[in-house]
């Protein structure tokens, strides 16, 4: 019996124009409409390589004798630092692609930055920072060790400051400033195609419900549940026939919009079964989770107005209309939207080739599954005894 309530609740759900509207067509569009809007944003996502900083010396000034050393110190960190003695600084930045130029003077220096560059000044003013804050500490380690061993040593540790910064730290390291640079973990950019193309499928496939509408509507309009009882199916029965129609009609569109979007739009999906293994658990966690409400409330209207204002939210901090890389909603909060787990799972599948979060996705999604099932069940049963 509950193979043919599923066979034909597949072909019912299967002529409704839509579904085939709404979780085909719908994401195709809006994916196009957020891509474009949001393109020159995500474009700017992209890391940073080498750059190139002008600077000038003036006459006695103390960095000169460790320009050496910070030239060295900024290769490692992709900052090139270049000699210009003649010019007005931003005009020379304007006219040779400079993002940044430095002034050394007597005892300080001055920064010039570019508006289109504010990553690569940021760059450079923590490099300046550092390498002044470690010539500094070398120098008082030479004259605290120079002081302690007797009035020599003391005119040797003045010795050091006539000569400059850069050559006491020299004495205190042995031969140069040492500065560590450490090369963080970073996401590769992902273009705003590729990121809407991935999240707003994701995000329809959430709104499971609207899919078996119309044969729940009907169930209830035309007292088909007594005739349910009336066949001896158990509640168990009577939701995994609404279930498995209702995930796979919605999964069979939502595969269908991403091959669309691959084929058309050229949207990358990244690692293929992973990323399907990802979609397929959350579709089944949406129908599971929306049925659930809708045995609850026992009510089309209020199931359907429910579960979208908790999807939207769930959207909303999950990254479907802002970009989760540049929102500004606390982590924390983030972690509480399933759609978060799967939106970052397949983003990173797609620009990195794996991500830490598929495992997260898929067992929230699976946990998600078991309790919404487990209490559609008992709903369903209390309804029907009371």
């Amino acid at each position: 019996m509950i193979r043919y309530l599923i066979k034909n609740n597949v072909k019912l759900m299967f002529r409704s124009p839509a579904n085939l509207f709404l979780y085909i067509i719908c994401p195709l569009v809006v994916l196009s409409v957020l891509a474009n809007a949001f393109s020159s944003l995500m474009e700017s996502y992209q890391k940073k390589g080498p750059f190139q900083v002008g600077y000038r010396m003036s006459a006695e000034s103390f960095f000169e004798s460790g320009m050496d050393m910070l030239r060295n110190v900024g290769k490692d960190a992709d900052v090139l630092f270049e000699a210009y003695q003649e010019g007005d600084p931003k005009e020379l930045m304007d006219q040779h692609d400079l993002k940044g130029f430095v002034d050394f003077q007597k005892d300080s220096y001055v920064i010039w930055t570019r508006e289109d560059a504010r990553v690569e000044g940021q760059t450079l003013e923590y490099l300046l920072n550092a390498f002044v804050e470690e010539v500094n500490r070398g120098k008082l380690r030479v004259m605290s060790a120079m002081a302690a061993q007797g009035a020599g040593m003391a005119e040797a540790a003045q010795g050091a400051q006539g000569a400059g910064m850069a050559e006491a730290a020299q004495g205190a390291q042995g031969d140069e400033v040492v500065l560590k640079v450490e090369r963080p973990k970073f996401m590769p950019a992902i273009d705003s195609t590729d990121y809407y193309g991935i999240v707003e499928v994701v995000y329809f496939g959430w709104c499971a419900l609207i899919c078996a509408a119309g044969i729940l509507g009907n169930e209830k309009k035309y007292g088909i549940r007594k005739k349910y009882q009336v066949a001896g199916m158990s509640q168990l029965q009577v939701y995994l026939g609404r279930l498995i129609p209702m995930f796979f009609v919605v999964l069979t569109c939502e595969a269908i919009a991403a091959v669309i979007s691959a084929t058309l739009l050229e949207v990358h999906w990244g690692n293929l079964w992973q990323s399907a293994a990802v979609m397929a658990m959350m579709v089944l966690a949406a129908s599971a989770f929306e049925l659930m409400i809708y045995a609850l409330t026992d009510s089309m209207v209020l199931s359907i107005i429910i579960s979208f204002a908790i999807v939207w939210v769930w959207g909303f901090f999950g990254g479907t209309f802002e970009t989760y890389m540049f929102s500004t909603i606390s982590r924390q909060i983030k972690m509480l939207s399933p759609i978060y787990y799967g939106n970052r799972a397949l983003t990173e599948l797609s620009c990195m080739g794996h991500s830490d979060y598929v495992g997260s996705s898929l067992l929230i999604s699976g946990i998600m599954t078991v309790i919404s099932s487990g209490l559609a069940v008992l709903f369903g049963m209390a309804r029907k005894r009371g």
